[in-house]
């Protein structure tokens, strides 16, 4: 009996131990405070409700004009750029890349919660840049502001428009906050070649009608898929079937330096590519003659957008024959 309550009183000792011990840990301030400061600005379950992000700079400078805002626009599951009324492709990489790092949990400790910090971390209206994050209508899924950089350099102050609590965290979003509209373009002259459609496989035949050369020659060449292979409609002792999928690839792949705006009366056609692919469709890319500065205009078919083109870009899409050989 007298083993059996040394037993029971032990127990009893090293229950209340544990109790105290567990209590200290879950009323432990710091690791209260720890857990407050893991803190995420946008629910990630919320990424499919965004229909467009909106962010704007301070406007410093009274002798400047005001910075543009970057307007981001959602259709479907592809990201647009709004300049000037209309909506070119966006880098759909770049925009989710955003948003993952809106939605990531992470250390993001509170500073303050007065109007004075505020002003004194550049969190005021007139100071700050803001990132909008929006769904359809309505009241937006995160409305937030930017302000300076802590002494470190490493970190930035942000704060909800609606709420006064100042929080810091590792700044990520400089890169995309104060970069240039332009960052966000995709100028890729297949878009979706970003996510990797369409692929090389894809085309069965090529067609090249270059740009006349001195003599007005302007032969097209023919490239066709047969099997693994490529044949052509040119003299050629072999042909180099890699050299013709890296050409291809390179079509593909190939991005103008800007957008232009919509040009009444401009020619298309001094040269164009043509590619046909295994589902039936069929693009279309056109150039103009090369301007003074030996620059272009592609127009892609179906769709309205136009594209400034370098002249070695140019080039580099319409190589000689022989490059194809052996």
């Amino acid at each position: 009996m007298e083993y059996r309550k040394k037993v029971i009183v032990l127990s009893c000792v090293i229950a209340s131990l544990t109790l105290v011990y567990a209590g200290a840990i879950v009323f432990d301030p710091a690791r209260r405070g720890a857990r407050s400061d893991i803190y995420a600005w946008l629910d990630a379950r919320d990424t499919y409700r965004i229909s467009g992000i909106a962010i704007s700079l301070p406007h410093l400078d009274l002798f400047d004009d005001a910075p543009e805002t970057v307007v981001l626009t959602r259709n479907g599951r592809s990201w647009y750029v709004m300049r000037d009324g209309r909506r070119y492709p966006a880098r759909q990489t770049r925009v989710n890349d955003l948003i993952a790092e809106l939605t990531r949990r992470a250390p993001y400790p509170i500073h303050g919660t007065s109007a004075a910090a505020h002003a004194r971390l550049s969190l005021t209206t007139a100071e700050a840049a803001r990132v909008t994050v929006a769904s359809g209508i309505g009241m937006p899924l995160l409305d937030m502001f930017f302000g300076q950089s802590d002494l470190s350099g490493r970190n930035v102050y942000m704060r909800r428009t609606d709420r006064n609590e100042v929080r810091s965290g590792e700044d990520r979003f400089s890169s995309y906050i104060w970069a240039d509209r332009s960052s966000w373009y995709n100028l890729m002259l297949f878009p979706d070649s970003e996510e990797g459609s369409p692929s090389v496989t894809d085309v069965v035949r090529l067609t090249v009608y270059p740009p006349a050369d001195e003599n007005g020659d302007a032969t097209p060449m023919v490239f066709t898929r047969v099997a693994r292979a490529w044949e052509v409609n040119f003299d050629l002792a072999a042909v180099n079937s890699m050299r013709v999928d890296t050409y291809v690839r390179d079509i593909l792949l190939s991005a103008g330096d800007d957008f232009a705006d919509p040009m009444i009366g401009v020619v298309f056609g001094d040269s164009r590519l043509v590619l046909e692919f295994g589902d039936g469709s069929v693009t279309t890319i056109s150039f103009t003659e090369p301007d003074e500065n030996n620059r272009r205009l592609a127009s892609v078919s179906g769709t309205d957008i136009v594209y400034t083109v370098t002249g070695w870009m140019h080039q580099r899409l319409f190589p000689a024959a022989a490059s194809f050989g052996l």
